[in-house]
This record gives C-alpha cells, sequence and structure tokens, in this order.
C-alpha cells in the first residue's frame, strides 16, 4: 500500500513539476573507449518540451564522470553527439549510473554498452530488449510491410515487449523509488507505439478515408481514443510525440474527405489540435506545430507575419509560461534571421578547417562568387546531389569568379572524412566542428545552398540545388557578369 501511496506522490510530482526540495543530483560515469567525441551532450526536460543540456566531457581513454542537479524529475533521455548515440536511458534524481562501452560508433556502442550502479534496474528493460533485438537479428521494416505480414509483425513485437517487460519490471524493488515510474512509463510508450504504428499504416499505404476509419475501427482499442486527453499518458514519450501527431493527421485526413478546402487553410493543423486536445496534451502538441512552423514554414516576412497572428489567440491560453515566451522568443530570432540572410545583406562569417588542415574564412573568397553547399554524411539528400555537384564543379573548374565550398554540419568528424573518400568532391570543404556556420546561416535543414556576390552579400538564401542545372548555372552566371 505504501509502494502505491508513493508512486502516486512521484507520478504527481512528475506531472506538475513540483518536488518539496531541491532533488539530489544525477550521476554518470564511466568510459566510452574509442569515442571519436571528447564532449558528450545529454539532454533533460524537467517541463516538456523545454531542453536543458548537460556536457559529458571525456579524458584521453573516454572515462567520464558528471554530477548535476539540472534534472529534476524521471525521465528517459539521450547522450549523444554527432554520430554518437545512446538513446532511451533511465535517469532519476539521486541515480548514480556507471556505463560502459566501445562508442567507435553507434552500432558499436549499442551493442557493446553496459549500465550498473543505483538506477540500473530500471535500466534492464531497454538493456534486455536491445540484447534481444540483436540476438534475432530482425531486419524487418514494418512500413514496408503488407497487411498480414504488418500485423504478424506487431504480434511478434508484441510478445517480445511483453515478455522483456515481465522480466524487467515483473517483480518490485523496494530501494529504487521510480522503479514503478519507469514501469508505468514503459507500458504505456508500448500501447502508444502500438497504436501509432497502426495510424502510421493507413498514411504510409495512401488509404482513402473511408478504408482508414474501417481499419481504425477494427484495429486500435476504441478506450484509448476516447480517454486522448488523459494526463496519466503524459509521462509517455511515444504519446506525446508519435501517436498523438498521426492520430491529428488521420481526423483531418477525415475532414478532408467532407470538405477538400480545408487542405489549403495552412493553419487547419492548429485549430484541429485545438478542437479536440485539451489541458497539457494540448498545449504541448499547439507548442510545438507552432516552434516547426516558425522553423520550416517561414521563409519571409509575409509568412512569419501570418504566423504571428495566427498564434495569438493559443498563446494566450496556455497553461504554461515557458510555452508562450519560447514562442515569442522564436519568433524574434526568425526575424532577426531574416534580416540577416536577405538578399544584398551581408553573408555571416566564418573560419573553419579544411580536410587538410587549412584554415579558411569567407574573407578569403571576397571578389568571387560564392555557392555554400551545407550537408552531412548521414544526409541522403545531400550525397544524392554530388553527382551533380560534380558535373558543375567541372564546367566551372577553370573560372576562378566561382568558389564552390562545401560545410559539413551537425556531423562526426571522422564520417565525414569517410564520406569524403567515399564521394570524391573535388570543391573545398570544411568541417563545422562547433556548430558556427551553422548557426550563422540558421540551417534548419539540409541540404542547404546558398549564393554569395563578389561584394560578400547574400544574392539567394534559397539558391538552387545543382539538380537544378537550368536554374542554377543561370544564377551563377547573373552574378558572375555582374
Amino acid at each position: 500500500m505504501r509502494r502505491f501511496i508513493f508512486l502516486a506522490l512521484v507520478m504527481a510530482m512528475v506531472a506538475t513539476n513540483v518536488w518539496p526540495q531541491q532533488p539530489p543530483p544525477l550521476v554518470l560515469q564511466g568510459q566510452f573507449a574509442d569515442c571519436p567525441e571528447r564532449e558528450l551532450y545529454i539532454f533533460f526536460q524537467d517541463i516538456p518540451g523545454k531542453g536543458v543540456v548537460d556536457t559529458i566531457r571525456l579524458d584521453a581513454e573516454g572515462r567520464f564522470y558528471l554530477k548535476t542537479h539540472r534534472i529534476a524529475r524521471p525521465q528517459k533521455t539521450n547522450i549523444q553527439r554527432n554520430q554518437i548515440q545512446l538513446n532511451d536511458l533511465y535517469v532519476a534524481p539521486g541515480y548514480e549510473l556507471t556505463i560502459t562501452g566501445n562508442a567507435r560508433d553507434f552500432g558499436t556502442l549499442l551493442k557493446t554498452t553496459k549500465i550498473t550502479g543505483k538506477g540500473s534496474e530500471s535500466n534492464r528493460y531497454g538493456q534486455l530488449l536491445t540484447a534481444e533485438r540483436i540476438a534475432r537479428n530482425d531486419s524487418s521494416e514494418w512500413y514496408a510491410l503488407k497487411e498480414d505480414d504488418f500485423f504478424t509483425y506487431l504480434q511478434r513485437e508484441q510478445q517480445l515487449t511483453d515478455s522483456i517487460y515481465q522480466v524487467a519490471f515483473g517483480s518490485d524493488l523496494g530501494d529504487d523509488p521510480y522503479f514503478s515510474c519507469f514501469a508505468e512509463m514503459t507500458r504505456l510508450d508500448n500501447l502508444f507505439l502500438n497504436a501509432y504504428m497502426k495510424f502510421a499504416f493507413t498514411q504510409i499505404n495512401r488509404l482513402d478515408a473511408d478504408s482508414a476509419r474501417r481499419f481504425i475501427a477494427r484495429h486500435v482499442d476504441a478506450r484509448l481514443l476516447k480517454d486522448i486527453n488523459n494526463e496519466a499518458c503524459f509521462v509517455s514519450d511515444h504519446y506525446k510525440e508519435w501517436f498523438i501527431p498521426h492520430y491529428l493527421e488521420y481526423l483531418m485526413e477525415q475532414d478532408y474527405r467532407k470538405d477538400s478546402t480545408l487542405r489549403r487553410d495552412p493553419f487547419y493543423s492548429l485549430k484541429k489540435t485545438d478542437a479536440v486536445l485539451k489541458g497539457k496534451i494540448r498545449d504541448y502538441t499547439l507548442f510545438r506545430k507552432m516552434l516547426s512552423r516558425i522553423r520550416y514554414s517561414s521563409d519571409d516576412f509575409s509568412q512569419l507575419n501570418k504566423n504571428r497572428e495566427a498564434f495569438r489567440p493559443y498563446l494566450a491560453s496556455f497553461g504554461q509560461p515557458y510555452y508562450k515566451e519560447t514562442v515569442q522568443d522564436e519568433l524574434a530570432q526568425k526575424e532577426q534571421s531574416l534580416y540577416r540572410t536577405q538578399k544584398g545583406q551581408p553573408a555571416p562569417a566564418f573560419t573553419l578547417l579544411s580536410d587538410a588542415g587549412e584554415k579558411y574564412t569567407l574573407s578569403d573568397f571576397k571578389g568571387r562568387v560564392v555557392y555554400l553547399d551545407f550537408w552531412a554524411s548521414w544526409c541522403g539528400p545531400c550525397r544524392a546531389e554530388v553527382p551533380a555537384m560534380k558535373r558543375l564543379y567541372e564546367k566551372y573548374r577553370d573560372d576562378e569568379r566561382l568558389a564552390i565550398i562545401g560545410i559539413d554540419v551537425k556531423d562526426g568528424k571522422e564520417a565525414w572524412l569517410n564520406a569524403l573518400a567515399k564521394d570524391t568532391p573535388l570543391w573545398l570543404q570544411l568541417y563545422d566542428a562547433r556548430g558556427e556556420a551553422d548557426a550563422a546561416y540558421n540551417v534548419v535543414a539540409i541540404p542547404k545552398y546558398i549564393l554569395i556576390d563578389k561584394n560578400g552579400h547574400i544574392a539567394d538564401f534559397h539558391a538552387p540545388n545543382p539538380s537544378d542545372t537550368e536554374r542554377l548555372i543561370a544564377a551563377i552566371d547573373k552574378l558572375l557578369n555582374e
């Protein structure tokens, strides 16, 4: 009985972010052998949507020790930088985890990670699940399966997660006050992941509205949809990040069937969210959708101002002040970014090293037209442009008036060098180790191409891709002849 009461208290504090006093610190220590990074980042969210980052510093042997007070509630987090990632780690105030593994690359770290110490029992589920997946070597791509095979896959997955859940969480642990909290978080994650995949199936397979409605009615528990705003579900990341967005997409498709003109309303997603969701999940989902629109659908001042006006009534209703303040800050920052990157504005300066270890600054290319290519080794669409970029380079190889510069962002140095060895680009390649150019040019998505004129001013912040050859050559030639 005492255990149940404590769990209820913990879940209430998780939901409200209110603690009787400053919680004890989280301690992480251990060793990531062969790690190419000397700093890794760990992310906390004491308020859902409000990220706090701490830094894990590694010595030459990969040993680390972090004691942090930046976490105030039990949660799931990731440790990562570039292509090194340790995902779905359960952490809480007072946990003292020792983590070891070979971090040569993501796959090796996944296979070799060991977690011990205070709080390790809560992480046993993830460790067992990872080990079993590796042992099974099941490469099924569920999103590509036909209906019968899809449900066979779901059944197999549920049997696997249910059995491991019983092993990991079947027996209560008296010495870990957060064990039951993480057990419930895991149960809800599995529940909502299963439901999300069913909604995603209707969208991936482009089922028409009637077929999708019948599919969902047959295969998704109606009680789950009826209880969509239950705040107890808020501890599940899969509920917030996967299930809710796809459920809303499904509902909107049903609405579009009745009134096709709704597709032309850029803010219908906000309106539908406001109509369907209530309480914390409503505010959180609107907040995330607003940030997405600011970052990805505000390419000019007209779009930005339309977004600002559409957001106004929702901002006024937010129960969490952080959401309102953050959206307003993001709007202001986007406005400043648009000013900085308008045609005719001085192109932001940068100083970066090349793959040969030589230092380059943007001012080195004054008097030349510059075509910037922001990319990363892990970005398929970026590397798909390499053949077209090679043709472009060959066309202008002997023309000193043009400089083509590749800038690798959000990437690991070793992965970048390996990609260069495979793709063999002949134009200048620079590595943005600290995110300097990435931040200066507000590169929210890659590939990203920018043209700079001979005077060092922005000529086109949304320049054509290399594969859009005719438009790009016309734009370059125009600048060369000015």
